[in-house]
């Protein structure tokens, strides 16, 4: 290959890095027709660009090295401010430095191939795009010059390396300090003692009916979704969550077959409970707001309400950073699943590292609330049921000192 092609080449490779963050905002009321016909010459010279850089795949392998990692770092993440770099990568450029370093030293990332990997901040770039945006794989190879198996592979390489990472980050409050923290944090909510943290459901979306038993996947909302329960403390961070069931399963089922249920007796300590909505049976581990309530009652409901809305905040910001997810396209379920499970993991790494989500409306459609009564048939849920009424009307008379 002669230097010119080779110059070509890199060239045209640094502008496809480039262009993971070049995006005009559709919304921009400020540009002007010089702007325009700018990105209009950018546009045609990044298609002109892609042609002559797949003719040259052809000819030689596409190599990336430190030099390159290192001009993406040096060069690019410093042109773009804060506010824009979040808009299109879902986070903070420091976040995002922070998230390569945890991720870099994956060993699906140490190749002993001749032809090295691309650079991780790439792979990751690409995965984030994918899953915080609604567009399709096809649309991204387009982005960013690459094939669909590219893509794909990229997005694997990705998700492993983040959920090798989950334990770090998803970790229920069982010392005595961590569980004090999460107390006083709900305490200063609404003056509710001893909550362990926030419980409730939603469903993730699908857009294609899955190959295998696709009806256990539709809604009541007449929608192919993957059922998920998540736990969360005061700030609304998941301490713990379950994914996997389909959508048609009641929440009910999925918590008495949740990891929480499975290990209550080691997870609750003390005085501790879980809250939740009216589809949860009651218990001296998870209380639910009175039915049909008195004075004093529905006033308890008001305040109780108030700590239980913080698990259905952490879904609006999940699904509002992460577009992805609210309509996920995938041939397989583990993959969604996977999708799932990392952008959980990605909220807590962000929150934990004051990288928060608050462009979000609360108005979780997809939320599987169900105000039936669950009537469990064996009579150690109904013992349970009776004590949980009675921790129930305690904690009230504690909080109105009736």
């Amino acid at each position: 290959m002669s230097c010119v092609r080779k110059e070509l080449q890199q060239t045209i490779e640094e502008k496809l890095i480039e262009n993971i963050l070049l995006e005009l905002d559709e919304d921009n009321t400020d540009s002007n027709d010089e702007q325009e016909e700018e990105q209009e010459e950018i546009s045609e010279f990044f298609m002109l660009s892609l042609l002559a850089l797949n003719e040259v795949r052809y000819l030689e392998p596409r190599i990336y090295n430190i030099a390159k990692s290192q001009h993406w770092y040096n060069n690019i993440l410093p042109s773009y401010d804060d506010g824009r770099f979040k808009k299109i990568m879902r986070m903070f450029p420091e976040s995002f430095k922070e998230l390569v370093k945890l991720l870099n030293i994956h060993p699906i990332f140490q190749s002993n191939h001749i032809t090295q990997q691309a650079p991780v901040e790439l792979q990751l770039a690409v995965f984030l795009r994918r899953l915080g945006s609604k567009e399709s794989i096809f649309s991204i190879c387009s982005r960013y010059g690459i094939a669909e198996g590219t893509v794909i592979l990229y997005c694997k390489r990705i998700m492993k390396a983040i959920i090798s990472n989950k334990a770090k980050f998803i970790k229920w409050p069982t010392d005595e300090r961590s569980r004090e923290f999460v107390h006083a944090g709900f305490e200063a909510i609404g003056g509710i003692e001893d909550i362990i943290g926030a419980i409730d459901g939603t469903y993730f979306i699908l857009q294609n009916a899955p190959q295998k038993e696709k009806y256990l996947y539709f809604t009541r909302k007449k929608r192919y979704a993957l059922h998920y329960q998540g736990i969360v403390d005061h700030r609304g961070i998941f301490i713990s969550y379950d994914i996997g069931w389909p959508g048609s399963v009641h929440d009910a089922k999925v918590y008495h077959n949740s990891y929480f249920y499975a290990n209550r007796s080691t997870l609750i300590k003390g005085n501790d409970f879980l809250i939740g909505d009216s589809a949860y049976p009651l218990s001296p581990f998870l209380i639910k707001p009175f039915s049909k309530p008195n004075e004093n009652q529905a006033e308890f409901n008001r305040i109780f309400s108030s700590h239980r809305i913080v698990v259905e905040h952490s879904f609006g910001r999940i699904k509002n950073r992460f577009a992805g997810i609210g309509d996920i396209t995938v041939k397989k379920i583990s993959t969604a699943i996977n999708m799932i499970d990392c952008s959980i993991i990605l909220h807590n790494f962000l929150e934990l590292h004051n990288d928060a989500w608050e462009d979000y409306e609360n108005n979780d459609d997809d939320s599987n609330e169900d105000n039936e009564d669950n009537n469990f048939d064996n009579v150690s849920d109904e013992n349970l049921k009776r004590a949980g009424e009675a921790k129930r009307n305690w904690i009230m008379r504690k909080l109105f000192m009736l």
